[in-house]
């Protein structure tokens, strides 16, 4: 008895450093504006243990809109202009459109990565219990698993840095247990990020891709038993 009301005090506890830690970093960011962010994206191929490392500059506005600029090692673009959302990859002559991309609920979550959002709107927050080495001194990795099925999602971390209260990395950790990696340097708010930075169209002669998303029916995974809420 004592124990498990320990463990239940433990875990309260817990809980509340995470609604707490994951409130300032929204406080945070409401009050932040526009930013703008160098990144390193890593992908972990975990069933053929490969790494993919690629780098680029992100642009975010108040209201959602975002750009995503890979410049090594190959250049790609990924531009959300408040409705649709284009992935734009040059040397393939490609563009891929995700129409109605702002009623998805993957455009919601995508902006956790970089603090924007209700995170706790969308996902239910854990504590760290897996892959929590990608947190350094002064900072606190929390789990979040979505609230509705998101087919390309298991759960994701979010790395807080508790002296900014600032998203220092993300991660996405797919059913397969592949892990993407986002890691924010030279993070700048209350820039003026020009409107014209979120406007695309498709340049003629390339392949374009019209993929469906599709709204989930079913709820999500939750958290391993003792964790989150």
């Amino acid at each position: 008895m004592g124990g498990a009301l320990l463990l239940w005090v433990t875990l309260g506890a817990a809980g509340a450093e995470l609604d707490q830690a994951v409130e300032r970093v929204q406080q945070t960011y409401r009050q932040a504006g526009d930013l703008e962010a160098r990144f390193t994206q890593v992908f972990v191929d975990q069933l053929r243990g490969k790494r993919r490392e690629e780098s680029g500059r992100l642009w975010a506005k108040a209201d959602g809109r975002v750009r995503w600029s890979y410049l090594t090692p190959v250049r790609k673009e990924f531009i959300y202009d408040g409705e649709s959302a284009y992935f734009y990859e040059p040397a393939n002559a490609q563009v891929t459109v995700f129409e109605r991309f702002a009623d998805s609920p993957l455009a919601n979550a995508l902006r956790f990565l970089w603090g924007q959002g209700n995170i706790r709107d969308t996902f239910r927050l854990a504590p760290c219990a897996a892959g929590c080495e990608i947190a350094q001194a002064n900072e606190l990795a929390v789990e979040l698993w979505p609230k509705q099925e998101i087919p390309t999602v298991d759960h994701s971390l979010l790395v807080i840095d508790r002296s900014t209260w600032r998203v220092r990395a993300s991660v996405v950790i797919d059913p397969l247990g592949n892990r993407n990696e986002y890691h924010f340097a030279d993070l700048r708010f209350a820039v003026k990020v020009d409107p014209a930075k979120f406007d695309f169209v498709v340049p003629k002669g390339v392949s374009v891709l019209r993929p469906t998303l599709e709204e989930p029916q079913p709820p999500a995974k939750r958290p391993p038993a003792g964790q989150g809420g």
